[in-house]
């Protein structure tokens, strides 16, 4: 008896692994998580999680393919790095994005700081000898990228709400940090620095920035435009224009940032919804900042009076040359 329980232990431990990879696949081929094919998917799920944690590692690439594994992915990437990455090497290259984006706690809420930390130290101690740097890299960009609120301090924690992890603060860091740009709060140390920063964020479209910095009597402008949907990520920088508005262009600027009475604007009007769009434009004059956030803001311009707002926006947007403006599904917002 004593030779026997463990060989019994080792083969109703196979038999449930196998039971849980032949549901699982039928669940994935009806792709359809009502069906009854997946209905105890999720305890077939952590049935291969606790597998892999006694020690096998065939069934990884089955748990690879759901991405939302954020708290497995972390631990067993922080166990195993060589092994864990060998074996998302495997996969095409969409997936391998779909597991570093699962790395870094999903495109929302991110993650936690101090499995932030560890994840991240354990991506830069790859060697760049190893066969899998190039894709600890990888995760690395998208794992800082999706949690740049830990590196780079574009607003304050209360900018948005009392909340220290305000999903907003997460948000606009993660696609201020994919477009290359830096804190506007920084200028404020410069008594005569005068910036204004334009970020639209649409659900179903392109994420744009246009920054404007007054330079003696005139206006500099640079636009970045990103390639991803922001509401499901950031994507990649894949438009850059950098210009010297001429004299007449930076007079009219002037005159719109005096309608705009910016600093005396609240940072929300308390108009929010699903989905749409948010435009955020924050500026630092005479050693202030001040941020606001518009939630669709070309709907009921007039009755939110947000009409100089938006002719400040159609001025940098039209100034920006970038080869297309802020879209949603298509739709021109502008």
């Amino acid at each position: 008896m004593a030779l026997s329980a463990p060989l019994y232990a080792d083969s109703s431990a196979i038999a449930k692994r196998d039971a849980a990879l032949k549901e699982i696949a039928a669940c994935l081929r009806r792709n359809e998580v009502s069906s009854k094919e997946c209905k105890n998917l999720n305890k077939n799920v952590e049935t291969l999680e606790d597998v892999y944690r006694q020690g096998d590692t065939t069934v990884l690439p089955t748990l690879l393919q759901f991405t939302y594994l954020t708290d497995f992915f972390g631990e067993s990437l922080i166990a195993d790095p060589d092994a864990f990455l060998n074996a998302v090497s495997h996969l095409s290259q969409p997936a391998q994005h779909a597991v570093a984006t699962g790395i870094a706690g999903g495109v929302l809420p991110g993650l936690e700081r101090p499995r932030f930390d560890a994840i991240r130290a354990t991506l830069m101690n790859i060697p760049n000898s190893s066969p899998v740097y190039p894709l600890a890299r990888k995760c690395l960009d998208r794992l800082e990228t999706e949690n740049a609120l830990f590196l780079v301090d574009y607003f304050s924690p209360q900018a948005f709400a009392q909340d220290p992890h305000d999903i907003l603060v997460r948000w606009y860091s993660t696609e201020l940090y994919a477009l290359g740009e830096k804190p506007l709060r920084g200028d404020t140390k410069n008594p005569d620095a005068q910036v204004y920063r334009l970020m639209v964020l649409p659900t179903w479209g392109n994420a744009i920035a246009v920054r404007i910095d007054r330079q003696g009597q005139r206006y500099g402008l640079a636009a970045r435009r990103l390639d991803g949907e922001a509401g499901y990520g950031p994507g990649k920088l894949v438009e850059m224009k950098d210009i010297d508005l001429n004299a007449d262009d930076s007079k009219t600027l002037e005159t719109l940032i005096q309608d705009l009475d910016f600093f005396k604007l609240p940072t929300s009007d308390h108009v929010v919804g699903f989905d749409g769009d948010e435009w955020i434009l924050e500026g630092v004059s005479q050693g202030q900042y001040h941020v606001i956030d518009r939630w669709c803001a070309t709907s009921n311009t007039r009755k939110r009076g947000l009409t100089a707002f938006i002719a400040f926006s159609k001025f940098l947007l039209h100034k920006s040359a970038l080869s297309q403006g802020p879209t949603n599904k298509g739709h021109k917002l502008l």
